[in-house]
């Protein structure tokens, strides 16, 4: 992914939808995305893996609208880290831990990862407030890093 082709749309999210359409497809309309810049790429990883999996179910498997296989209902930071909420509609198992394993590593991998510029982070607070952000940021808005930088 080349971060410039973002700079393309009004919002960064709207770049994924295009790229990653099983991943996106069947998501609410009224979904709720706010994805810091610093993470877009990781996100983007996390698609590009998700919709590996996801496109290769859907050849096997005949899918329900009404019951889509998969969809997000939201990516956002929360204090400090990636979340990403989805429910999947699947008997197989297999397939449901693995799009769970990605998505924990991509949530665990946040917190390495400014959300701002994208460079490597720790995981700091402000008050009762909670960031990943690198050296640079973190001294600009007076964060302190927490403990050992592991929530």
């Amino acid at each position: 992914m080349n971060p410039n082709e973002v700079k393309e749309y009004a919002d960064p999210i709207d770049k994924l939808i295009e790229d990653y359409p099983s991943v996106f497809k069947d998501m609410e309309h009224t979904s709720h995305y706010e994805l810091p810049s610093g993470w877009y790429l990781l996100v983007d990883k996390l698609c590009s893996d998700l919709s590996v999996l996801l496109d290769e179910e859907h050849k096997k498997t005949k899918e329900n609208h009404e019951e889509p296989l998969f969809m997000l209902l939201q990516i956002k930071e929360k204090f400090g880290g990636l979340r990403v909420y989805f429910i999947m509609n699947t008997k197989n198992d297999e397939l449901y831990h693995e799009v769970q394993k990605l998505i924990d590593i991509a949530e665990d991998t946040s917190y390495t990862i400014c959300e701002i510029t994208g460079k490597p982070g720790e995981f700091c607070k402000s008050g009762s407030h909670y960031h990943t952000f690198c050296e640079e940021i973190r001294i600009k808005n007076g964060y302190e890093v927490v403990g050992n930088g592991n929530p």
